[in-house]
């Protein structure tokens, strides 16, 4: 029997309503703050020009995934159209100046790993399959541990510019170019443009694509001209040369750890984590 039936039953009134301290509650009485983290950039800014948001900028802050985010991260719309991640990127920024696809590539994985993180752990259980005997073992990783890999200390021959650029010479045409840095956008671009060739059964050209976007001066010209006719005669050493560069001066995200096989003698130092559907798609 509660107290106010009690009371009823004695003839009173009860002086002290149940909950009669508690003050009323309207809407406007209820914040939800989401938290938010801050993500150190790889390229600490260094080559974003000036007027970008990230000029000079070390470090950026994003919300923590919520259930809004969930909400795209299944939206069959945008998984078919292959934009749920950069959706799922401009929702967490909380400076909204900031599209991701106009970052560069190693900062836009920065903030693709601390947003995977903030949603759902640091633990990344997911398949490794063995390149040497096929064995397909689970393999857990954890994300905290992943570092950066900064361009402080550039290739000998490679000089930076202040436009964010980067020049070196040609070991075997002998002539200087200059090479920039790719951002989410032209990364989309290139993906794209590989899928339209290969559903029109047009002969694959990835190499070069990729090499004409990420040179863009020949000997101070920075004509697409002069910068398709360099690569569609480039000698494949120098080709090798430019991506080999292009690959120790891109400030990323470090996505390589120690891996042994269970069930062969392979191991490795430096196996790249692989980035399956289990990535923001766990099993739960």
């Amino acid at each position: 029997m509660s107290r106010n039936n009690r009371n009823r039953l004695q003839g009173l009134e009860p002086t002290n309503p149940p909950d009669a301290d508690l003050p009323l509650l309207d809407e406007g009485s209820f914040s939800f703050v989401v938290p938010t983290e801050i993500v150190d950039l790889p390229s600490g800014g260094r080559f974003y020009r000036e007027g970008h948001p990230l000029h000079g900028v070390e470090t950026v802050e994003i919300r923590h995934m919520t259930a809004k985010e969930e909400d795209i991260l299944t939206s069959k719309t945008l998984l078919k159209k292959g934009l749920a991640i950069d959706r799922l990127l401009n929702s967490v920024m909380v400076d909204k100046r900031i599209d991701v696809n106009d970052l560069l590539i190693g900062d836009k994985n920065a903030i693709l790993l601390a947003t995977r993180i903030t949603g759902y752990g640091e633990t990344y259980d997911t398949n490794v399959t063995c390149p040497v005997c096929g064995n397909n073992d689970k393999h857990s990783f954890n994300l905290g541990e992943m570092g950066s890999v900064s361009t402080d200390d550039l290739p000998e021959g490679v000089v930076a510019t202040d436009e964010g650029t980067f020049r070196v010479t040609l070991p075997v045409f002998g002539m200087e170019i200059e090479l920039k840095l790719l951002t989410g956008r032209e990364e989309r671009y290139l993906i794209d443009h590989a899928e339209s060739k290969k559903k029109k059964s047009l002969p694959e050209s990835n190499v070069t694509d990729q090499l004409k976007m990420i040179i863009c001066s020949v000997k101070g010209s920075p004509s697409p001209s002069v910068i398709d006719r360099l690569v569609d005669s480039l000698p494949a050493s120098d080709s090798r040369f430019i991506q080999s560069v292009y690959d120790k001066i891109v400030p990323n995200v470090d996505l390589k750890v120690p891996y042994g096989c269970s069930s062969c003698t392979y191991e490795v130092e430096d196996m790249g984590v692989p980035l399956t559907a289990a990535f923001f798609w766990p099993d739960r």
